[in-house]
């Protein structure tokens, strides 16, 4: 959710006070959605609750057109307008989880760099 609405934000040219973890998982979705070719992804999941509605609505519409013209007995034509739609949110995912990754590594590295250091004071 913080990523689209991030992306949303940029989307608009607003800017926003991403810090830590939003700010790992917005460098991994611009990564994985940077391009020409992922801009009607980018679209998609800036308004993700549009895209839904009229998704469900296109699909449940061409059944339901394709079945009242008599054109087939049982439509599932329409479902291929979710591919676009599961195609933005399977990338998504890759892009939190590729953040939450990123942000366990810094911790990680944190973790290690004071543990490396010897306590000052201590005898």
């Amino acid at each position: 959710m913080l990523v689209t609405d991030a992306l949303r934000r940029a989307a608009r040219g607003e800017v926003g006070e991403d810090t830590g973890e939003d700010l790992q998982a917005l460098a991994a979705a611009v990564e994985l959605l940077q391009g020409a070719r992922n801009a009607p992804l980018r679209l998609i999941l800036a308004h993700r609750v549009a895209v839904y509605v009229l998704t469900f609505v296109a699909s449940l519409g061409l059944n339901r057109t394709l079945v009242w013209s008599g054109v087939l007995d049982f439509s599932l034509w329409g479902w291929l307008f979710w591919i676009p739609v599961l195609a933005a949110e399977a990338k998504l995912r890759r892009a939190k989880k590729l953040g939450q990754e990123r942000v366990v590594a810094r911790i990680q590295a944190r973790h290690d760099e004071a543990r490396s250091k010897p306590s000052a004071g201590v005898a």
